[in-house]
This record gives C-alpha cells, structure tokens and sequence, in this order.
C-alpha cells in the first residue's frame, strides 16, 4: 500500500516539483497551499508524512506543526528558506523530525523521506507461519508458496500495513478499486473470502467485525472464542422451541466447554 504524504507548500512551481517528484516514487500525495487547508486533509486523509513550508497563509507553519503535534505523532519535516540556527533549534523543538533549508536536493529530501518512514525495512510481514513479501508480491504458508492475484495482494498489503483498524467496504472499495468503481461493494467479500482460503490455518488474521466491516488483527484467542460462542449460539437455536428439561443437556454441556476453553486460552480467570 503507498505511503501517504501531505505536502503544505504555498509556492506553485515547488509544489509541482514535489508533486512530480515524489509521485514518481510511488507516494500518494496531498496538496495544501496554506494552513488551514493543512490542518483540514491531516485530520481528513490521515497521511503517513508532513512536508510543511514556514511562511504560509492563513496559519503559518509553526502553527501547524505544533497543532499536529498535539494530536498525532506523525512524522513532520520542515522546509523552509529560514536557514538560521535559531529557526532549525525552533523547529525541532516544537515537534518537527527533520529540518531542511531550501534550496535542497529532491534526491536528500527523497532519503530522507523514506528513511523516517522505514520503508526499506517495510519489505517482509511475518507472523507466525505466514510470510508476506511486499516488494515481490509473495505469501508463504507454513514454506509454502502461495499463488495470489494483484487485487489479492493490494488487499493484503492494506490490511497488514493497518493492523488492528476496522474498514468497511467502502473505504476499502476507494483504497483497492479506486473511487470510481462502480460496481457491487460485495466484491470486497469474495476477495476476502478467496484471501481467507488461500490463508489456510492463519485465516483467523481477517477478521470480520459485525456491522462495521474488517480488520487484520493476530489476536487468536478472540477469534477462538468468537468462534467457540457462534457454534453454540447455532446449537441454542436449534433447540429454541423446546421445553427447558429437553434443552438442559446443551445448557450443561455449553457451561463445561465454556470453562474449559476459557482456561486454555487464559482470557479470564474461572472459579471452580
């Protein structure tokens, strides 16, 4: 999945440089040319990465910065024709990651980008026995090679790169197909659904989270009790027209398997 980066720069021609520049890096970009507009696509598009002028109208940079920094820890880098070191110290200080002084190099500014969001080590997922290779477009199950398509992958790479946030369909739809894909949202769930297969034993990874959507999460055991309390649930409706002395067994049975099942997992304590 592309990193997002939201560039706040009020000068026309450097913000089209920026533009192309780091678009040829495979970056999604935001624009803004002032601050308040800044403000506005950081709370809005949530960017992995903040390139932020000084001199801006509206709300000037340090306005921004600090406002960002009150919320989000997000990484910020400064740029700025301010090449004192007062304005660098000042910077820094108010929460920025990095400083550079402008006229500077779109090679350094690239490397540097890409060294604060460590995307040369972002290169394999693993967990367990699942390995996921995002610069070969790879999955590996217990050493085995699993064949995946691109939309498959594009799906996966979203999902292990925002572990633990729960997406509907229609984010994920605007993410993997674009927001001009107008067809049925319910393909999100055969493409999950063919990802679950191909995931063998580790399919409990994508979970789904009623009326909401889905999230890539490796906490098993809540997928083991959420599973262990859908088959009884299935097993109560079942017997939900009989007389209470019929059902009784179940009922016994359920609280034995309860207890022992939330003792292997150690979700909680049970008291004898």
């Amino acid at each position: 999945m592309r990193k997002k980066i939201l560039i706040v720069e009020d000068e026309i021609n450097l913000m089209k440089v920026l533009d192309d520049t780091l678009s040829q890096e495979n970056f999604e970009i935001f624009k803004a040319f002032d601050g308040e507009t800044a403000l506005d696509l950081f709370y809005n598009k949530n960017p992995d990465l903040i390139l932020l002028d000084i001199n801006l109208p509206k709300k000037d940079g340090w306005t921004v910065c600090r406002e960002i920094r009150e919320q989000s820890d997000k990484p910020v880098i400064i740029m700025s024709a301010r090449d004192t070191e007062l304005d660098e110290v000042k910077g820094l200080s108010i929460g920025a990651d990095d400083y550079i002084t402008k006229p500077f190099s779109l090679k350094i500014l690239t490397i540097r980008i890409k060294k604060i969001l460590k995307i040369e080590k972002e290169q394999i997922y693993k967990y367990e026995g699942v390995r996921f290779n995002f610069k070969n477009n790879e999955m590996f199950i217990n050493e085995k090679y699993i064949e995946i398509t691109k939309k498959e992958f594009q799906l996966l790479d979203y999902f292990i790169r925002n572990k633990g946030v729960i997406f509907n369909r229609e984010k994920l739809l605007n993410e993997i197909w674009g927001f001009d894909f107008d067809g049925d949202d319910r393909v999100v769930d055969t493409l999950v659904k063919r990802i679950r297969k191909k995931m063998e034993n580790y399919n409990y990874l994508i979970k789904t989270v009623r009326g909401m959507g889905y999230m890539f999460d490796e906490n098993k055991k809540q997928w083991l009790y959420e599973t262990f309390i859908k088959k009884w649930e299935n097993e109560m409706w079942k017997h939900s027209n009989c007389d209470f002395e019929k059902i009784k067994p179940y009922i016994t049975s359920f609280i034995n398997d309860y207890t022992s099942f939330m003792k292997s997992c150690d979700i909680v304590e049970i008291e004898e």
